[in-house]
């Protein structure tokens, strides 16, 4: 080693200790004057359409009501086991991870730029979010009814956040989603999260 590798290593042992002191940088959350609250977190069977009269159904709907000072709401589906497994496996950033351990409530949060979930599977499921009064228009035989999402979301996964004013809210503040198995030979097993974040209090 000459004199000037000799010169050097005082720097190298300072830039050492500089780095392994360094923080994580502080997490940008988006919204971060807003507390999560969970509303939905379901798993249930949509039949086969073949099999829904003496069966399973193969179409329902959900409501749920939004807490007085909500901002924006979210949503998660996943139909059939792929999605929700891989929800599962994700590995939150540890300055996420000290504010959550779900996943989607990171992503709607912000802490995630999205859920890195691959966007495959075997199951697939209608999505609908229904306009005020068309709960009980929603059905196979109606294509009256009217939807705020006018067409469906025909995936394995959906996931989205929704700001309250786009958001189509019956007078006591509910929404209701209506959720379809196309499907005349297999049915599907869905799971659904959905949560609402509020402000939070002065």
């Amino acid at each position: 080693m000459n004199k000037n590798h000799y010169n050097l290593l005082p720097c190298l042992l300072l830039l050492s200790v500089f780095s392994s002191c360094k923080k994580e940088p502080e997490p940008v959350v988006y919204n971060d004057y807003v507390t999560p609250y969970e509303l939905v977190e379901e798993t249930f069977r949509l039949g086969a359409r073949s099999t829904a009269t003496f069966s399973n159904k193969s179409i329902i709907t959900r409501s749920f009501t939004l807490p007085p000072r909500t901002v924006y709401w979210a949503y998660w589906m996943g139909a059939g086991p792929e999605p929700v497994s891989e929800l599962t496996k994700i590995a939150l950033p540890a300055a996420a991870a000290a504010l959550t351990d779900d996943p989607f409530v990171a992503y709607a949060w912000g802490l995630l730029a999205a859920i890195p979930v691959v966007n495959a599977g075997t199951a697939t499921a209608d999505l609908f979010i229904l306009e005020p009064g068309q709960k009980d228009s929603f059905s196979f035989n109606n294509n009256d009814f009217r939807a705020f999402i006018s067409k469906p979301q025909s995936k394995n996964i959906h996931d989205k956040y929704i700001d309250i004013l786009d958001t189509p809210l019956e007078t006591n503040r509910t929404v209701t989603i209506g959720l379809r198995n196309q499907s005349y030979t297999a049915g599907v097993d869905v799971k659904m999260k959905i949560w609402a974040f509020v402000v939070k209090p002065l």
